[in-house]
């Protein structure tokens, strides 16, 4: 066989041995090191970090536990003081005992008929998440006829509701017919009882009040709530 010029022992035919990470890391200075970090590493390790904290944050929310509200009450085309919506709520978390974080009243003041208001009603009573429902006469009678609400009597007891009785507000409640579907009938057409309580004379709710004039407090139907949303009512008409 013919040899060739090169040597047995030239380059080419050594045998190419790659170098290791941590043998490259320890040859290089301070700025070979950085650069070659932002160079081979830097990207994957920002995706790794995004990564991780996306799923975190996604993880958390799925599992950390759930607000528990206390008492939910809705006032309608309403729009309390701040400061003075904070006090209240502050005094009615103090009233039930509740840390005003994970337990804590809602209330909101956020409720317009005319822009969503009916939905976000209709959506927190389905969910059993709606307590009270506070609105000027007009409201108060929609949303009886629309079978939002207890009767009060029968809702604060006999001994409760004697004190009451003389601020009940009557209304034409819902009428149930199962041959005609709740969209095809008009609502308002029930038996005429008192789904409401008469709070104008209350101090404390017409400190904090700026448009109703006439605020009626109802009960709503299957609230959770139902020994709070009785204290809260003799919060409001307390001195």
């Amino acid at each position: 066989m013919k040899k060739t010029a090169l040597d047995d022992d030239a380059s080419i035919y050594q045998k190419r041995v790659e170098e290791t990470e941590k043998e490259k890391w320890n040859k290089m200075n301070g700025s070979q090191r950085w650069q070659y970090f932002r160079d081979y590493y830097l990207v994957k390790v920002i995706v790794g970090i995004v990564l991780v904290v996306f799923i975190g944050s996604v993880a958390w929310s799925m599992l950390k536990p759930k607000d528990e509200f206390v008492l939910y009450v809705a006032v309608v085309d309403e729009q309390f003081d701040d400061e003075k919506e904070e006090v209240l709520t502050r005094e009615l978390n103090e009233l039930f005992e509740v840390d005003g974080k994970r337990y804590k009243v809602f209330i909101d003041d956020l409720v317009y008929l005319n822009n969503g208001g009916m939905e976000k009603l209709q959506t927190l009573a389905y969910n059993n998440r709606l307590d009270v429902v506070i609105a000027d006469e007009k409201n108060y009678q929609k949303l009886a006829g629309m079978g939002f609400f207890c009767p009060v009597d029968e809702f604060l007891g006999e001994e409760k509701a004697a004190e009451y009785r003389g601020d009940f507000v009557e209304t034409a409640g819902y009428k149930e017919n199962k041959k005609i579907s709740f969209e095809d009938m008009e609502t308002g057409r029930g038996e005429v009882l008192p789904y409401g309580v008469d709070i104008s004379e209350s101090k404390k709710f017409s400190e904090m009040k700026n448009y109703l004039e006439n605020p009626i407090l109802s009960f709503v139907v299957d609230n959770k709530n139902p020994e709070n949303a009785v204290k809260f009512l003799d919060y409001i008409m307390s001195e």
